[in-house]
């Protein structure tokens, strides 16, 4: 499968599970790959597709760079004339974005896999003996072919910008770190390499305000956000309990832990049914979903101290704007014509889980309040 560079002397395609970019030309390449990083000359640029389900203690992931050289000798080709990557994800679904300005060609590749490993930089990760265990990778492997003469200062800068539009590219999609709940930044083995053909007069800064820098956080971004969604489905505008879902708050979750507080609809298994189903159906409407979606930012805003009289660390008294909040539900959703009074997050605290911040669970408190009233509370 061939892909298309816009650069002369560059030629990509995908040959079953690698994917291959060859220069008749030696480029000059700064990466962090696995294969040969650092800064060096090279001709080629190769992503190594390993099986998803590939234990974590084998061959692979205890020896990556031997894998690589063996990979590498079955292309015919100098060891040292290739820089090597490797991902899970499925090489077809790579992001391929090139833009052009003046004389200057670029093309940028990701693959990106990050449902498993996303990550915030600054995660208590390795410091914590109870981290998790991986049990699967997720990579991000970005790859910005430049048809310039860039110094190896400026490689160093288009890296800076690559790494800065990758994380915009994650936070426009709300990708959540898998270990903190926080907007995550990358997953925990992301890739960058930066290869220019030498060609022109040389290129001294690749950053934000740039020329260059401009070409790259664009096609960063596009071709980021690409690979996401090809591989993982992830779009900006999925549906609010999905959003919820990668919080760790799941629809089972919330209906099983607020009949722990409403027996009736526990020791019932239709009036559960019916509870999970209206509530599923409350949730997707776009009302609902922007004022639960509102909330969750006041939370995250809030855990960073950026809301005024909103202390990050509240806990037990929730703040006058979730009762706001509630008020605003249960005018929307009660089917009744009274005032309703809001819940007091303390009287049902279990109903949704600790992940989210208190305006969030003051919402969510309110709307599963209502759908509970709608269906089975008589109206007089």
């Amino acid at each position: 499968m061939k892909l298309k560079t816009y650069i002369k002397s560059i030629e990509a395609e995908i040959q079953e599970d690698k994917l291959l970019m060859w220069s008749k030309t030696p480029l000059r390449v700064l990466s962090s790959a696995v294969l040969n990083g650092g800064l060096r000359d090279a001709n080629g640029i190769m992503i190594v597709h390993v099986p998803e389900d590939c234990d974590l203690d084998d061959q692979i992931h205890r020896n990556p760079e031997d894998f690589l050289r063996r990979e590498t000798s079955k292309l015919n080709v100098p060891l040292d004339n290739v820089v090597g990557l490797m991902t899970a994800a499925v090489l077809r679904n790579v992001g391929v974005t090139s833009r052009k300005l003046e004389d200057m060609n670029l093309t940028v590749f990701a693959t990106a896999g990050t449902s498993s490993c996303s990550a915030t930089a600054g995660d208590e990760i390795a410091s914590k003996k109870s981290s998790p265990q991986f049990t699967r990778l997720g990579t991000i492997n970005i790859i910005a072919l430049i048809d310039g003469n860039l110094t190896d200062s400026c490689m160093v800068g288009a890296v800076n910008t690559i790494t800065e539009a990758k994380t915009v590219a994650l936070r426009e999609l709300d990708i959540r770190s898998r270990f903190s709940g926080d907007l995550a930044s990358g997953t925990v083995t992301d890739s960058v390499v930066v290869a220019c053909t030498k060609q022109g007069k040389p290129i001294k800064y690749a950053g934000t305000a740039t020329a260059l820098g401009e070409l790259i956080g664009k096609s960063v971004k596009e071709s980021v956000k690409k690979a996401i969604h090809k591989q993982e489905n992830m779009a900006p505008n999925r549906l609010l309990t999905k959003r919820l879902e990668e919080r760790g708050i799941s629809l089972a979750k919330m209906t099983t832990q607020f009949s722990q507080t409403h027996h009736d609809i526990s020791e019932n298994a239709d009036k559960l049914r019916q509870f999970k189903e209206e509530l599923q159906r409350v949730l997707s409407d776009q009302n609902v979903a922007s004022l639960v979606i509102a909330g969750l930012r006041l939370d995250e805003d809030a855990k960073m101290s950026l809301i005024p009289e909103i202390p990050a660390n509240a806990s037990s008294q929730s703040p006058l704007v979730g009762e706001i909040f509630q008020t605003a539900v249960a005018n929307y959703l009660s089917k009744k014509n009274v005032t309703s009074k809001p819940v007091r997050l303390d009287d049902s605290s279990s109903a949704v889980a600790e992940q989210i911040g208190l305006v969030t669970r003051n919402i969510l408190l309110a709307i599963m309040n209502c759908v509970y009233s709608n269906l089975f509370c008589k109206q007089f």
